[in-house]
C-alpha cells in the first residue's frame, strides 16, 4: 500500500473521533468564561486569611492592588490565547472534515456508501455487506477502490500546492 493510501484511511478511521473533537471544540468555544475582573481583584486584593483559616474584606494595600491588576491583565491575556487556540483548532478539524466529506461525495455511488457505512456510520463489516447485499470480497473490493480514488484527491491537492501551479 502507498504512502497516501494508508494516510486517507488514516482520515478516515479518525473521522468519527474528529467530528467529536469539532462538536467539543464548538461547545467550549461557546461557553468559555474566564474569571471576570471583579471576581479576581476581589479575591486576590480585598481578602487575606486570618489567623484562624478565614478571610477577611477590605483590607486594601498598594502592593496587593497592583498584584491584582497585574493578574487581572494576565487573566485576560490568557483567555484570548485560549480561544485563539480554540479556533486555531477547530479551523484545522472543520477544513479537515469537511475536504473528505466533499472528496467522499465525488466518489461513485457504491464507494460512497461503502465508506460512508464503514467510516461514517461506524458500521461493522457485516451489517455493510448485508444492507449494501454484496459479498465480503466486493465490499473489500469497492473500499479498497475507494480508498485509492480519495488518495488520487488528496494527492492532486498536494501537487499542486508543491508545483506552485
Amino acid at each position: 500500500m502507498s504512502e497516501e493510501y494508508d494516510e486517507v484511511l488514516g482520515r478516515l478511521k479518525s473521522y468519527r473521533s474528529a467530528k467529536r473533537k469539532i462538536e467539543q471544540l464548538q461547545f467550549e468555544l461557546r461557553n468559555h468564561q474566564s474569571i471576570s475582573e471583579d471576581e479576581l481583584i476581589e479575591s486576590i486584593a480585598l481578602g487575606f486569611r486570618l489567623g484562624g483559616g478565614g478571610y477577611s474584606r477590605g483590607h486594601l494595600t498598594d502592593k496587593t492592588m497592583a498584584i491584582a491588576l497585574h493578574y487581572k491583565g494576565a487573566m485576560k491575556k490568557m483567555g484570548d490565547e485560549t480561544k485563539r487556540d480554540i479556533l486555531k483548532e477547530l479551523c484545522r478539524l472543520v477544513i479537515e472534515v469537511d475536504r473528505l466529506e466533499r472528496y467522499v461525495s465525488l466518489l461513485e455511488e457504491r464507494e460512497r456508501e461503502v465508506v460512508t457505512m464503514l467510516f461514517f456510520e461506524g458500521k461493522k463489516w457485516a451489517e455493510a455487506w448485508d444492507k449494501l447485499d454484496i459479498s465480503k470480497q466486493a465490499l473489500s473490493s469497492c473500499r479498497k477502490s475507494a480508498i485509492n480514488q480519495l488518495a488520487s484527491m488528496y494527492s492532486l491537492v498536494k501537487n499542486i500546492g508543491a508545483t506552485g501551479t
